[in-house]
């Protein structure tokens, strides 16, 4: 009778592990069998958000929500999404070298990671050519902040999705494990205040930063899912062994 309870939780065990092994930011292989399948399945749903928005323009929730957060008093958090919104272009550019640069420094396993995880925001622009979606017209929203350039996928909610989880599986082993959960607790508020603060400054529509957010995650769980071989930790003495192998 006692081994019903067990055979009960033994398919919640190796998901679990899963889960621990990111948040350690130390995948292996139980992380690897889960993380290959969910950039699979966020990829799939980032390719569903981009046929709706090619086929719709604006979907039947873009209006509301936006209607919706431009509404709301954010109070504080206002000077937060304006920092947010001001770091386009050329300083968004400057944070991420600054973010691979320092965590070249920091470890280089974690500059790697971080390095290629930035190839995100180069396939970000390249769909934005190819989508070409505009940005939602004063007509139906408020803009607070007007930009140029196309709209899907959100280049902010790219940028920032997938550095603040680059840099918290780059840190997170550096980090006392009870302390681990706040660091992604953190990470995810900011993926979310980058969204809100886009929709908010009217230069996005939500199926944007919804893109954007799937684009980031994706990719991100694709990097971690590579296996370890193929993230090289560079260092003088691994640059020594290999000479010594080829003499």
């Amino acid at each position: 009778m006692s081994a019903q309870p067990e055979n009960a939780s033994a398919p919640l065990a190796e998901p679990k592990q899963a889960a621990a092994e990111v948040i350690a930011g130390r995948p292996g292989p139980t992380a690897r069998r889960w993380l290959g399948p969910t950039a699979l399945v966020v990829f799939v749903l980032f390719a569903i958000d981009t046929y709706l928005v090619v086929a719709n323009d604006v979907l039947p929730f873009d209006i509301p929500i936006a209607r919706f957060i431009q509404q709301v008093n954010w109070g504080p958090l206002v000077h937060v999404m304006d920092l947010i919104n001001a770091s386009a272009g050329i300083w968004q550019v400057v944070l991420g070298v600054i973010a691979v640069v320092g965590l070249f420094i920091f470890e280089r396993r974690a500059g790697w990671l971080m390095l290629i995880g930035s190839i995100s925001s180069l396939l970000d622009n390249i769909i934005k050519l190819i989508i070409s979606r505009q940005r939602p017209p004063a007509d139906l929203v408020h803009i607070l902040t007007p930009t140029t350039g196309f709209s899907y996928p959100s280049g902010h909610a790219v940028f920032f999705t997938w550095m603040s989880f680059m840099i918290a599986v780059s840190i997170a082993p550096k980090i006392r494990p009870p302390y681990r959960p706040i660091l992604w607790i953190l990470a995810a508020i900011v993926v979310v205040l980058t969204c809100i603060a886009r929709v908010w400054a009217g230069d996005h529509w939500p199926s944007d930063v919804l893109g954007g957010v799937l684009l980031g995650i994706g990719w991100s769980a694709f990097v971690l899912w590579l296996p370890e071989r193929w993230l090289p930790s560079p260092s003088f003495r691994w640059f020594r062994g290999r000479a010594r192998a080829r003499s």
